[in-house]
Formats: C-alpha cells, sequence, structure tokens
C-alpha cells in the first residue's frame, strides 16, 4: 500500500491560493487598508480545511487596523473565494502577521551594529 506524502497537495492548494487571496485583496476589496498588505505565505493542513494566511505590512502602516480590516472582510474574501470554486468546502481562514521578516530585519540590524564594532551606535545612520 503506497503511502501519499501529505505535503503534496496541501501545498500546491496553499500556492493557488495565496495568488487568489492576494488578487482579491488588491483588487476587490474596497478597504484600502488591505491594498497596504503583502501576503508572504499560506499553510493548509493536510485535510484542507484550514487555511493560515501569513502577511506583511509596511513600517508605516499600523498591524492592528489591518488586522481589523481582514476580520471586517472576511465574509467578502469566503464569498469570491466561492465563487472562483475551489474547494468542495470553504476552509477556515486564520490571517496571522508574519514575523519572519521583523526577526530578519532585527537580526540584520545586530549583525551590522556587530560588524561597526563597540561604541559606534550613534555613527550607524549616514
Amino acid at each position: 500500500m503506497k503511502h501519499r506524502t501529505p505535503t503534496g497537495r496541501p501545498n500546491r492548494v496553499a500556492e493557488l491560493l495565496r495568488e487568489r487571496l492576494a488578487l482579491i485583496l488588491l483588487y476587490k476589496c474596497a478597504d484600502p487598508r488591505l491594498q497596504e498588505l503583502t501576503l508572504t505565505e499560506v499553510e493548509m493542513s493536510p485535510d484542507l480545511r484550514q487555511a493560515k494566511v501569513f502577511y506583511v505590512v509596511r513600517e508605516n502602516v499600523d498591524r492592528d487596523l489591518v488586522q481589523i480590516a481582514l476580520d471586517k472582510a472576511l465574509g467578502f474574501i469566503k464569498a469570491e473565494v466561492a465563487r472562483e470554486n475551489l474547494f468542495r468546502l470553504m476552509p477556515e481562514f486564520i490571517f496571522l502577521p508574519d514575523t519572519g521578516f521583523d526577526r530578519a530585519a532585527r537580526l540584520a540590524k545586530l549583525f551590522q551594529e556587530a560588524k561597526m564594532g563597540p561604541g559606534s551606535e550613534g555613527d550607524s545612520e549616514t
């Protein structure tokens, strides 16, 4: 008996869903706050019933306001995804801020400060 890997189909569906959600948020949602985010990744559960949608926002955008806008637009987003007939059963969408970029930026700053040496923090802005 062959065992199917749980990563094949969920990964393909996740990438397709990320692309479709990005288009919906950019072109179909009326709330301008939703145009200030970038979807970085979608993780589908093996049974395709749950989709964790990770996003980043620009530095000068309030993340809490974007999360509120996402929560408010969830019904519309689901209706648009349903219209495209991607799923037999609509997955539960969970929108989460992607903290990976924040960690990477902090690490890059720490590496830069370490490279410059002690006592040169004030000289880091040129």
